[in-house]
């Protein structure tokens, strides 16, 4: 592997810590509202796996697939770096997308709502 490769996989591992640890604190945050712990583990399994296949698939077009120790270091430094840097302007962020988001499916939510008052009166209903 020549030094061309070998330094846009460490910037390709840096860079995908950061951006991990942005998203996996993203996911994480609505994560943690789930009480059912079977489920909240069965996710946590899946994000993890999504999250490697990813970065395998980043080194794929890079480098054929070649995985280092020193991609793997360059990872975590992404991570460090992410939470002593950024972690607290980042959070702000994340915060905002929630907003956001939660604006965005209100109506849906509205919807859902309706739709379960429907079904409990139709319940009362039938019980009588």
């Amino acid at each position: 592997m020549d030094l061309i490769t070998q330094i846009q996989g460490i910037g390709y591992s840096f860079v995908y810590g950061i951006i991990f640890t942005f998203v996996y604190h993203f996911i994480y945050s609505h994560l943690i509202k789930i009480k059912i712990k079977f489920i909240y583990f069965i996710m946590q399994g899946c994000f993890g796996i999504i999250f490697a296949a990813i970065y395998f698939i980043g080194l794929l077009k890079i480098n054929e697939g070649i995985l280092r120790a020193y991609f793997l270091v360059s990872v975590l430094a992404g991570y460090v770096v992410y939470q002593n840097l950024m972690h607290e302007k980042m959070y702000i962020v994340i915060v905002k997308i929630n907003q956001k988001l939660t604006r965005l499916f209100k109506p849906v939510r509205f919807v859902f709502l309706k739709f379960d008052g429907i079904i409990g009166s139709i319940k009362k209903r039938v019980k009588r």
